[in-house]
Formats: structure tokens, C-alpha cells, sequence
């Protein structure tokens, strides 16, 4: 039975070390109020939060997913979910989560810019993607978030308000590199000035994702302040007088005709927005925004209207300059481009993709903007997707397997590759075709490839035992005998006797001994050891770095602390095996 009250505790010791910037003791609450009540989604949501402040993406993502999981029907959990996904360079993914969320909160700020973000990312515009200055924070330290920081000041008009004070928020910024240096004088520096300005903290606090609007000075870790004089009045600023509306009486009509369409539309009441259209088109036939409205509703409306839609928009396009001479305006580069628009998401939804990209084109010419940019390049996108699946025939597939089974044993493993590489195009999903591709890339000596082709191999078939011995292989070859080691025992948690992996394990094993008794540093096994995430995590813990102490000055010592520790057995031996710790 979930015990809420504990968890309750827990979330709010954690809310208090998210706001003091602690993420790891966040994430110790956050954790302790999950397994107090595993189905409060909220949970999960902070806990993503923390670790993306972290920049643990691929834990973020896992608690985002959580999240929506428990509460599908709540936008926030979408946002972290799609945050994590964009950080880990998921733009196809960070785009649909964010799409999703979208359809629960169509005003979400947030979410709007995230998706935004996401596309841009996709297309490798410039200044986007993960590595182009956003934050979810990272490394204990801050990072100056544009995008987050404006989604929270279109919630927040007092963050808004601070962001047009240039002092504050150069000082933001210069706390960023700061906090970003790690160093722990630095840190207590920063905090410090961050304490003598509120508001400051109050701009941290809102691009860490914390909403700050209805916060007291005493929830924001400070005391109340003392009264101040209220500085004079500004002088209120001139109104600008509308411009004036040129509309004929007709066209004015039209609009309201228009008008109550949309809304008629927007509630799918389809035949009623028609007729509203209709009626905007009797009064001003010679402006082209009321066909293309009614051209979307015949398209909601069923595939049986989508002829006629295309005869509309050809007969619109053709009478452009006759409609223009007619009502200025009424056929505008921008209507146009709008047309053009129409007709390529018509033939999108009929899977005619290239006929779809000439209309993008035809309407980027008339009118070049972000949204048509974006539209051409999914339909480009969509196009490939579509000769992909075109191009599969898992019967081809096996038989380029084959061949490329002939060629490998002929010790050809260049064409073996090669046929290899067609076969996957043929049937992705066939775990055993990559495995046999990072056979032959082994064999090329392309060890990095290989693995990338075995990683997939497993996320396709975790029971695949032959993938895990040569992943095994591929590690023993770069010298990540830490890394060949679990590879092997993996493998060997799905079949005990597994000979490949047994023998694979003992080779490596004789092969860790032998460096140790030969006394001579491996320069290259290092350098990997070294580069390695989780190598480089063991030898910042506190415990292991007071062990390595005790190693050098009391040996016997250590060695009874780690027989008494299980925890640090296996962290010493990966040390070991990784060339760092010497034995022998």
C-alpha cells in the first residue's frame, strides 16, 4: 500500500534541495518518495528534472517516460520527457512528445517552444540543437537558458519585466559562467550574490523550471523585505491610434462570416462552417483566404473530397492575377503561398510526396518563411521514410545474408559488409544481420562501428548470446577489458555455458594478468580507461579516492575494507581491469 504521507515528506525535502540547487539530495528524496507511492507521477517529473539539471539525459528520459506513463492526460510530464529526448539529439522524438503534449495545452509556452526547438534542431538550422546553448543545467553548475527562461516569463509578467533590466541580467548571465566553473569558492561567491539580489535567484530558480510567480519571499529562502519608498509614477505612454479600417462594408461581412466558420470549424461542426464560408465568398467571391478555409474543411471532411479540393485550389491559382485585378490584395503572395500549401498537404495525405515538395517550393517562392521551410523538409522526411518501407523484403534480406555468409568465409569481408549493409536496408529489424556486419567490421578492424552494430543487435534481441561475445571481442581488441569483461558475464547471465563468452572471459582475464606482471604502463589502455564515463565516475567517489589513499600508505587496511565491501570489490575490479589499479 503506498504510504502517502512519507512520500509527501520526501517530495518536499526534495523540493527544497532542487531550490538550493542540490540535485544529487533532490534526487535521494525524490527516489525515497517513489518507492513510497510508485504511482504519483509527480514524482517522477521532479526526478527527471534533477537529472537533467544534471545533464543524466538517458535517466531524465526514463522518468519522463514514467511520467506519462501514469499521467498521460498532464502536459507538464511531456515537456520533461521531450526535454531529455532533445538533449540526447531524439529530435524526431523531443518533436512528436512535444506534438502531444501540445494537442492537452495548445497554448503551453513551453511546450511551443520546445517544439520549435525540436524542429529547428531536426534540420540542423543554425544555432539549434542540444550543443547550441540550452540548458536543462548540468555538472552542478547553470547554464543561461534563452528558451526556458522565455517560456517562464510568458507566465510570469514580473520575470518578463526583469529580463528588460539589461544590469540584471548581465549579472545573470556573469553567475552562469561562474557557477559553471565548479570551483567551490566560486559557488559560495555566486550564492552569496545571488542572496543580496532576489531577483536574481528568482531567474535561476525560473530556467530550472520552478514556478516562481506565486512564491513569498520567505518560500524563496529569504526574509520578507522591509518597505520601500515607491519611486514616482512613470508617465503613462501615448496610446497609438489603431489604423484605420479600409474594409468595404462587404468585406467586413465576409469577415464575420469568416469568423463564426472558424469557430464552427474548431468544434468540427464541418457542414455548418461551410455554409459560413459560402456566405463570406457571396459577399467578396474575389478574395482568396475564404476558398482555402473552406478547401481545409472539404479536406476534414473524407479522401471523397480531395478532387474537388484540387480543382479549387488549380482554379484559384489560375484566376490569381484576374481575382488581384479584381480585389487588390485578395490574391496576395502570401494567400498564394497558402494555396500552394494546401495543395501539397493534399498530396501528402495521398503518399505523393514528390508532387508535395514541387507545391512547397512553388510556395516558398511566393512567400518564404519558417513554417513552409519546416513543412517542405518533414515532407522530405516523409518522402524517405515511405522508399524505406518501399524497399523492405525480408526474403531479399536473408538472401544477402547468405551471400554475405559466403563472402565472410572466403575471408572477403569487405563485400561481406557490403552485402550486409543491403540486407539491413531490406529488413532492419533482423538482429542476427547486424551481428554479422560487426563480424566483419571486427575482422576490418572498424571496432567502434562494430559496436554500434551489436548495441543495436541486443536493443533488437537482449537474448541474443552471440552479440554479446562479440561485443566482448570488439572491447578486448580496443582494450577496454573492463568493458570486454561485462560483456562476456552479460552474455553469460543468458547461457551459462556459453563457450564463446567463458573463453572470451579467460582471455581476458590472462591478458589483464600478464600487463600486471609485466610492470609496463599501456599508454593507449589508459587513455581509453580514462575517456570512459564510468571509469572517470568510480574515480571521483569520495569512498574510492579515500581507498587509493589507504592502498598506498596502509595496504593491509584497504584490503580489509574491501573484503567487507562488496560494493568496493566491484569497483576495484573494474579499476583493474580498466589498467588503472596495478596488482602483482
Amino acid at each position: 500500500m503506498p504510504d502517502k504521507a512519507k512520500a509527501a515528506e520526501a517530495k518536499a525535502k526534495g523540493n527544497t534541495a532542487f531550490q538550493a540547487k542540490d540535485f544529487k539530495e533532490a534526487i535521494t528524496h525524490f527516489t525515497e518518495a517513489i518507492s513510497h507511492d510508485p504511482t504519483d507521477h509527480v514524482f517522477f517529473s521532479n526526478r527527471s528534472a534533477c537529472f537533467a539539471s544534471l545533464e543524466q539525459y538517458e535517466k531524465a528520459l526514463e522518468d519522463g517516460t514514467e511520467c506519462v506513463k501514469l499521467k498521460p492526460d498532464w502536459p507538464k510530464g511531456y515537456t520533461r520527457k521531450g526535454l531529455a529526448e532533445f538533449f540526447l539529439k531524439k529530435y524526431d522524438e523531443a518533436a512528436e512528445t512535444y506534438k502531444a503534449g501540445l494537442k492537452l495545452a495548445p497554448e503551453d509556452a513551453t511546450l511551443k517552444e520546445g517544439l520549435q526547438k525540436a524542429m529547428d534542431a531536426k534540420y540542423d538550422l543554425p544555432g539549434a540543437g542540444a550543443g547550441a546553448g540550452g540548458g536543462g543545467g548540468g555538472g552542478g553548475g547553470f547554464k543561461f537558458d534563452p528558451m526556458a527562461l522565455q517560456a517562464a516569463a510568458a507566465r510570469n509578467p514580473k520575470l518578463k519585466e526583469y529580463m528588460q533590466d539589461q544590469a540584471l541580467m548581465q549579472k545573470v548571465g556573469m553567475l552562469a559562467q561562474m557557477g559553471q566553473g565548479g570551483n567551490a569558492m566560486q559557488q559560495q561567491m555566486m550564492q552569496q550574490m545571488m542572496m543580496q539580489d532576489q531577483r536574481v535567484l528568482e531567474v535561476f530558480m525560473a530556467m530550472q523550471g520552478i514556478d516562481v510567480s506565486n512564491m513569498s519571499p520567505e518560500d524563496l529562502g529569504q526574509e520578507a523585505p522591509e518597505p520601500k519608498s515607491t519611486p514616482p509614477p512613470k508617465p503613462a505612454p501615448k496610446k497609438e491610434e489603431p489604423p484605420p479600417d479600409l474594409r468595404t462594408p462587404e468585406q467586413k461581412e465576409a469577415d464575420e462570416w469568416k469568423g463564426k466558420g472558424n469557430e464552427l470549424y474548431k468544434k468540427k461542426q464541418f457542414k455548418e462552417a461551410i455554409e459560413m464560408y459560402d456566405k463570406a465568398i457571396e459577399k467578396v467571391p474575389d478574395d482568396i483566404t475564404y476558398h482555402n478555409n473552406k478547401c481545409a474543411v472539404l479536406i476534414e471532411m473524407g479522401p471523397e473530397n480531395y478532387d474537388k479540393v484540387m480543382d479549387i485550389c488549380k482554379d484559384l491559382i489560375t484566376r490569381r492575377y484576374e481575382i488581384n485585378s479584381a480585389n487588390p490584395g485578395g490574391a496576395s503572395f502570401e494567400k498564394v503561398a497558402k494555396v500552394f500549401n494546401r495543395m501539397a498537404s493534399l498530396h501528402e495525405k495521398k503518399k505523393e510526396f514528390d508532387q508535395a515538395i514541387e507545391m512547397y517550393n512553388k510556395a516558398l517562392t511566393e512567400d518564404n518563411n519558417r513554417q513552409t521551410r519546416n513543412a517542405l523538409r518533414e515532407c522530405e522526411r516523409l518522402k524517405e521514410k515511405a522508399e524505406k518501407e518501399a524497399y523492405l523484403d525480408p526474403v531479399k534480406a536473408e538472401e544477402h545474408r547468405e551471400k554475405g555468409n559466403e563472402a565472410f568465409k572466403e575471408k572477403k569481408y569487405a563485400e561481406a559488409k557490403l552485402e550486409y549493409d543491403e540486407g539491413i536496408k531490406r529488413n532492419p529489424k533482423d538482429a542476427k544481420l547486424y551481428s554479422n556486419r560487426a563480424a566483419a567490421l571486427t575482422k576490418l578492424m572498424a571496432y567502434p562501428d562494430a559496436l554500434r552494430d551489436l548495441d543495436e543487435c541486443i536493443k533488437l534481441d537482449p537474448t541474443f548470446v552471440k552479440a554479446y561475445s562479440r561485443k566482448g571481442t570488439a572491447h578486448f581488441h580496443m582494450k577496454e577489458y573492463n568493458k570486454a569483461l561485462k560483456a562476456y558475464g552479460d552474455g553469460l547471465k543468458i547461457d551459462p555455458n556459453n563457450e564463446e563468452c567463458k573463453n572470451g572471459q579467460n582471455q581476458v582475464l590472462a591478458k589483464i594478468n600478464e600487463t600486471n606482471r609485466s610492470g609496463e604502463v599501456d599508454e593507449e589502455q589508459i587513455r581509453h580507461a580514462m575517456a570512459d564515463p564510468e571509469i572517470q565516475q568510480i574515480m571521483h567517489d569520495p569512498q574510492i579516492k579515500m581507498f587509493l589513499q589507504e592502498l598506498q600508505t596502509r595496504p593491509q587496511e584497504a584490503q580489509k575494507q574491501m573484503a567487507a565491501d562488496p560494493k568496493l570489490q566491484e569497483a576495484v575490479s573494474k579499476l583493474v581491469a580498466a589498467g588503472i589499479i596495478r596488482t602483482g
